[in-house]
């Protein structure tokens, strides 16, 4: 992903905003990798994007003829031909970069026509009359943008780093966000762990000029109650037709396409869904050879004409990546949740643009035990936060100091209850599935790419636009347990129906009833023999993972002994928000008693060294050996 920075400060001279601009670009500057600079440094003001080319998006900025505005697109749009269609004749009979047609449009119509991009992206707009600066995000932020916003200065960036080292101030912990981050594992909304860094929220609009600060929202996830209702085989075929649109749209340009594939249906129905003119294409699959994900990919590799490889190394790989992957992530999820950096070397001699099948669970999986018994949209939101919050704040209340953890987790339960707001369904799996998409993917499964965008792209065919506004159509009984989703790939592509699939290791079914009922007798299963592994410590099944972590994590002391504890050591976790007592305690669980704390440990890690990077050490001047393993 190309890296954006930049600064808005009225009072500031155009030298000075120079030289912030250039920290800021040498800061974010990948090592070994090659960009295009593109820039705009005015009294005042500055921006630039470092582009590597992979998206094919022309000179930039784009400005329209006094020069007075200008625009800068970080990520790419699918539908231009469809929008270049919106413009005048002479307007279209024109070559337009993509840049160059959005600033035409954004001109023509206002900023409410942002609503028909379709696309991954973040937009930069400026206008030097007004001194006017804009944000804007895509409908679901998967591009981020991070800024730091104040009534003289609004420092801005795709990464926290080009905001610590252009900031006049020392950067702070935010407690309220490191509490959120041990209790949720992520974030909610627009908060960070540092203080007053924010994540401009999914499908908002941030404008700044002088005197005035404000955000709105220009789409909101909500599900179309009053759609007419239609049947099943309606749904999935419909469906079936817009998700081999929306993959066609992403195998568009020059560049290198491949695909990361498992045994799930996500990816599965994304290379499906590729046509043949476009075979084969690179699939590659996480895991070791005698996993589910591995064997059941190899499987679907080979009916779908894919070029597979499986990267399967059985070699310790979370001491050696660790520090790697959290300069790229900067603490804000657990780096044992993106340790792909080590294969980076293998994927990128084949592919240049990854087709990932994020998102693809919006379409009705959510049907926990807590939810389809809840009857309103305040046991919906309990429901969500005994599933998300309730299974972590245990260890969370160990690792924090009780006084810090009182205070702090009030802080946190608010945050949970506003990240609702945004949230306008009421019937509970509604509420539910809004509420992963809009509050919960951002902050987990879209940023956990941040650690392979200096060398990817990445192009998600389920969060294409048309695909999602008709998804939003399908009535909660319709989704239950994902019917829709698995009727169109059993129908659709007969080819792979028998292939199993990673969670049940069943090929799969289409007919709901019976699903259900073994779904349930499973559930009532695994239930009983969970009762039964601790007192006669029986082995957990392997399941969806294609690694147990928490093995993992004892076979490495090196996270403990080499990272961990020196943390410790030198006061990187504060007495008076850590329990540094309690923290040490779970070590020993985990390493001498077979403890189960594998999820905290790698957060600890993850917000630690991050800490010591961002707070400790000198932001500006990181050694390159950072960017990869050991």
């Amino acid at each position: 992903m190309p890296n954006l920075v930049g600064i808005w400060n009225p009072d500031s001279s155009e030298e000075d905003i120079q030289n912030t601009v250039a920290k800021q670009l040498k800061r974010t500057r990948v090592p070994g990798i090659t960009y295009t600079n593109h820039s705009q440094i005015l009294p005042g003001f500055g921006m630039a994007l470092m582009d590597h080319g992979l998206l094919e998006n022309g000179p930039q900025p784009a400005q329209d003829a006094t020069g007075r505005i200008s625009l800068l697109l970080d990520g790419e749009l699918y539908n231009t031909s469809e929008l270049k269609r919106r413009l005048s004749r002479a307007s279209q009979m024109c070559s337009l970069t993509p840049p160059e047609l959005c600033l035409r449009l954004i001109l023509q119509e206002g900023e409410d026509v942002i609503r028909l991009f379709n696309g991954l992206f973040c937009l930069v707009l400026y206008d030097r009359d007004r001194k006017r600066l804009t944000l804007v995000s895509d409908r679901y932020a998967f591009r981020p943008i991070f800024y730091k916003a104040g009534p003289q200065e609004v420092l801005f960036g795709s990464e926290l780093k080009a905001l610590c080292v252009a900031d006049r101030a020392r950067p702070a912990i935010d407690k309220i966000g490191t509490a959120e981050l041990f209790c949720y594992g992520a974030h909610f909304q627009e908060r960070t762990w540092l203080q007053d860094y924010h994540r401009l929220e999914p499908a908002t609009i941030l404008t700044v000029e002088p005197g005035r600060i404000q955000t709105r929202r220009y789409w909101n996830y909500r599900h179309q109650d009053n759609a007419p209702k239609l049947d099943q085989e309606t749904y999935f075929t419909v469906f079936g037709a817009l998700l081999d649109r929306a993959v066609e749209r992403c195998m568009q340009g020059s560049k290198r396409i491949g695909i990361f594939l498992s045994g799930g249906y996500d990816s599965r129905s994304v290379a499906a869904s590729i046509r043949r003119h476009h075979l084969p294409i690179p699939a590659f699959t996480f895991g070791h050879a005698g996993s589910r994900d591995a064997r059941f990919a190899a499987m679907l590799a080979r009916r779908l004409q894919l070029d597979h490889t499986a990267l399967n190394g059985r070699d310790p790989y979370l001491y050696s990546t660790c520090r790697s992957i959290v300069w790229r992530t900067e603490g804000m999820l657990p780096f044992s949740q993106t340790t792909s950096i080590s294969c980076h070397h293998i994927m990128k001699s084949k592919m240049d643009i990854i087709l990932t099948g994020f998102l693809g669970e919006f379409s009705g999986s959510h049907t926990w035990p807590q939810l389809l018994m809840a009857r309103s949209r305040e046991g919906a939101k309990r429901a969500v936060f005994n599933r998300i919050l309730g299974p972590r704040l245990q260890a969370a209340r160990r690792v924090f100091q009780p006084r810090f953890f009182e205070r702090a987790f009030e802080g946190v339960k608010a945050r949970f209850d506003k990240s609702f707001d945004c949230v306008e369904d009421d019937h509970p799996m509604n509420v539910a599935d809004s509420w992963n998409f809009t509050c919960l993917q951002p902050r987990c499964t879209g940023h956990a790419p941040s650690v392979d965008r200096h060398l990817f792209e990445m192009r998600a065919p389920h969060m294409d636009s048309e695909l999602v506004d008709f998804l939003l159509t399908i009535p909660p009984y319709a989704r239950l347990e994902q019917r829709v989703y698995k009727k169109m790939i059993a129908y659709r592509f007969p080819d792979i129906r028998d292939v199993p699939c990673t969670n049940t290791a069943l090929p799969i079914n289409p007919d709901f009833a019976r699903e259900y009922s073994s779904m349930i007798v499973r559930y009532l299963s695994r239930k009983a023999y969970a009762a039964l592994r601790q007192p006669f410590r029986l082995r957990a099944p392997l399941n969806r993972e294609f690694r147990d972590l928490n093995d993992d994590f004892r076979a490495e002391s090196q996270l403990v002994q080499n990272i961990l504890r020196p943390l410790l050591q030198a006061g990187i976790y504060p007495d008076n928000i850590f329990n540094v007592r309690n923290i040490e305690e779970m070590i020993d669980e985990q390493y001498q008693r077979n403890g189960n704390h594998e999820q905290m440990l790698s957060l600890l890690i993850s917000w630690g060294l991050a800490s010591k990077f961002f707070l400790q050490e000198d932001i500006s001047d990181v050694p390159s050996a950072m960017y990869q393993p050991l």
